[in-house]
């Protein structure tokens, strides 16, 4: 009994209850680093190659995060730009708009009165200034949730970085926290972890930019207007199961709408024949080969990610279902299945 009721073991139970008790508080930062230690993962390699050449790791670190960076704003600065050039014409437009109404109301006769005679023009004030309350507050919600994402980018970045430039020094410090017989254990662990969340990335990546080489060609065909816009868009939102493609869908029938119902019927049908080519070949095939991971485990960690950490755990899901199969893969099944085939082998003598 000794053995186990030590300060020791009782401190390290006591923490043990801590952290399941600080868990549901601090998921938005345990998701962070997850997030942060994925893309560490996935971008390592290209740290480690370039180390080689450069024996300086924190500028191969530096030298990959900036590309990286770079990379994606290209990605994403088209969208911007669109959105910025429509709600300009938007706002340039919106007077004439608001004229034409008011005009259209007060000249308008219904039954030898105006409607602005039929309509109490009180209560449509009153309301008017309600929404435009809901509006301020709805454009402060927006503003501030712009810049909670600015800081969780910035964060995630030098999360990143020191994940890449301290690898050896955060490997070590974690091997320490096991004792000597399963240090070695622990290390092959975390080294079949991190190879497996890598592989999510390059394969979600090469999955995204497939979906939107094939939307990109299906609208072109269809001859919508912004083909590689709509493509970027939806491999941009490819990376969101379920919603990703509701999401881009929308915004292609949006676009499609002024050339007709037989158009839009024809995008419809297309970006779903993208859909479940990607759903039932491309996707398969990435994440069987660099996740070796069944479809049926990444749908399951998908729904119960989303259940109990929403946004995060959507976008995470395979990485997430990654690391569970290998934690029980070394810790469980290996094990059980190396003492069967030991037993096999004695009954064979």
């Amino acid at each position: 009994m000794k053995k186990f009721f030590n300060p020791k073991t009782i401190i390290f139970t006591l923490l043990i209850i801590l952290l399941l008790f600080f868990t549901p508080k601090l998921i938005g930062l345990l998701m962070l680093l997850f997030a942060s230690f994925v893309l560490a993962a996935a971008l390592n390699p290209f740290v480690n190659k370039i180390d080689e050449r450069l024996k300086n790791r924190s500028l191969s670190s530096t030298i990959v995060v900036l590309t990286s960076i770079v990379t994606v704003f290209a990605l994403i600065l088209p969208i911007f730009v669109m959105c910025y050039k429509e709600t300009v014409l938007f706002i340039s437009i919106m007077p004439q708009k608001a004229a034409a109404l008011y005009k259209f109301v007060t000249h308008s006769k219904l039954y030898g009165h105006t409607i602005a005679d039929l309509i109490p023009m009180d209560n449509i004030m009153n309301a008017s200034s309600h929404i435009a309350q809901n509006v301020l507050n709805q454009s402060l919600n927006i503003t501030m949730a712009a810049v909670q994402m600015i800081f969780v980018t910035l964060a995630l970045t030098m999360f990143i970085y020191y994940i890449l430039v301290d690898k050896q020094y955060l490997r070590d410090k974690f091997i320490e926290f096991f004792p000597p017989d399963l240090k070695e254990k622990a290390s092959s662990i975390l080294y079949n972890i991190t190879s497996r969340v890598g592989n999510y990335v390059r394969a979600q990546v090469v999955s995204m930019i497939t979906v939107g080489v094939m939307v990109t060609f299906a609208v072109g065909i269809l001859g919508i207007e912004y083909p590689i816009l709509l493509g970027l868009i939806s491999g941009i939102m490819d990376i969101i199961p379920i919603l990703g493609p509701t999401i881009s869908i929308a915004v292609i029938v949006v676009i499609a709408l002024p050339l007709g119902i037989i158009k839009v019927i024809l995008a419809i049908i297309l970006f779903l024949a993208v859909q479940q080519i990607s759903n039932y070949v491309i996707r398969p095939f990435l994440f069987g080969k660099f996740m070796k991971l069944h479809p049926i485990t990444i749908l399951v960690a998908l729904f119960v990610a989303e259940e109990f950490l929403g946004v995060w755990g959507v976008i995470l899901s395979p990485a997430i279902a990654a690391t569970l199969c290998v934690l029980v893969d070394e810790l469980y099944l290996n094990p059980m299945n190396a003492k069967e085939t030991g037993k096999a082998i004695e009954e064979q003598k």
